[in-house]
């Protein structure tokens, strides 16, 4: 289980948001940009992980469009909670959870025929 997901797709920062918000939110993540290129999803509530541990759910990571200059972008997925509040079973699902993200980002790209490569 990885700390951080990359995947290398064709196009610009701004036709890939779109993907990105279009199957995440349906996923049940809610998004907040910090800029045009920086994000944190999040899903579930820390407060209910923070009380019931394992039990609840809490999933937050910081989602970083990197432009290359090939004109790719470089979507990089990370922790942005260590899921420590859920103690050693919580850290398990909260990086279990980013390497299904991956998976769902690699499909979502791939059906949008932009998908390059996994790094």
């Amino acid at each position: 289980m990885a700390d951080s997901v990359k995947i290398q797709v064709t196009g610009a920062p701004d036709q890939v948001r779109p993907v990105l918000e279009q199957v995440l939110q349906a996923e049940g993540f809610r998004f907040t940009w910090e800029n045009p290129g920086e994000c944190i999803i999040e899903k579930g509530s820390r407060t209910k992980a923070l009380l019931l541990g394992a039990f609840a759910t809490h999933y937050k990571y910081r989602i970083i469009l990197r432009p290359q200059q090939d004109g790719t972008v470089v979507v990089d997925a990370g922790l942005a909670t260590t899921g420590m509040s859920g103690g050693a079973i919580g850290v398990a699902k909260v990086r279990k959870k980013l390497d299904e993200v991956g998976r769902i980002l690699d499909g979502a790209f791939q059906q949008a025929g932009t998908f390059r490569a996994r790094l």
